[in-house]
């Protein structure tokens, strides 16, 4: 019986699907993910769904705080029996989604996570939203399929990509499989490291620049002067084209992120 079969025998208790529960039980690549964690880091650290604690456990000999938010009530009572001597760990039994990030994090915090698969993209967008105009370092583990839809890897650049890609830097940092996992899933993951961009931005609306993207990739067929005159006036939008050299043929495929987003603050301020 797998190690942590036993520890869920033991606390009455199992991987719970509507959590999105895959335990990581690969030892090499947890001592991986922790190495990334403490070369990324250099103050405290906040993770997301400790589980059984195989990622704190060894941050928590580190000089290092650490935050564990967790929404399973049996598994964050097994984290205090586990790190009841550790005055470096705080323990937040609580739904992630409900947590506000700057509320507990510093200017460099690292927020990391094997995120549920289920709710994944929502925790990432939250993230962006929320500390998007700080320091803060990401790792976190995706489904394959939706980490390769952030780093836009094999498939086109789209809405999520961009507007991820405008405020950091990502790079995938390892792959795991099936059976790097018990139970194993029936997909593969990667481990992406978020890194955040300097850019300088004066009360950006995040709304209106997800109404924006939304509108620039809503066809991908189509240039992006004609997805963007569904909401803005058409006129304006090819002056700014031309204002940053731009095709006024492209598609919202084929323009960096930083062209997008001084095309968002263009449309936003009319500064062209």
């Amino acid at each position: 019986m797998p190690v942590i079969k036993k520890e869920l025998a033991r606390l009455n208790t199992s991987a719970k699907k509507n959590y999105g529960q895959n335990f990581l039980s690969n030892q090499s690549k947890i001592q991986k993910i922790v190495d990334e964690i403490l070369r990324n880091s250099s103050s405290d650290i906040i993770e997301i769904g400790p589980g059984l604690g195989a990622i704190t456990e060894p941050l928590a000999y580190k000089k290092r705080d650490i935050i564990c938010i967790e929404k399973d009530k049996v598994l964050i009572e097994s984290l205090k029996e586990k790190f009841e001597l550790k005055k470096n760990i705080t323990l937040i039994n609580e739904d992630v989604l409900k947590i506000d990030f700057k509320s507990i994090s510093s200017e460099n915090s690292i927020i990391v996570g094997n995120l549920p698969y289920n709710i994944s993209t929502k925790i990432l967008i939250k993230f962006v939203n929320e500390l998007y105009q700080d320091t803060n370092k990401g790792i976190f583990m995706f489904q394959r399929e939706v980490a390769d839809k952030i780093i836009a890897k094999k498939i086109k650049k789209n809405q999520l990509s961009s507007k991820i890609k405008i405020f950091y830097k990502v790079q995938e940092i390892l792959k795991l499989s099936e059976n790097d996992f018990w139970p194993p899933p029936k997909i593969k993951s990667s481990v992406l490291l978020f890194t955040p961009r300097k850019i300088e931005l004066n009360n950006l609306n995040m709304k209106d620049l997800d109404q924006f993207l939304q509108c620039a990739f809503y066809s991908n067929r189509k240039k992006i002067v004609n997805n963007l005159s569904n909401k803005y006036d058409k006129d304006k939008i090819l002056s700014i084209l031309k204002n940053l050299g731009i095709n006024d043929k492209a598609r919202a495929e084929e323009i960096d992120e930083k062209s997008l987003l001084k095309m968002f603050i263009m449309i936003s301020s009319n500064k062209f």
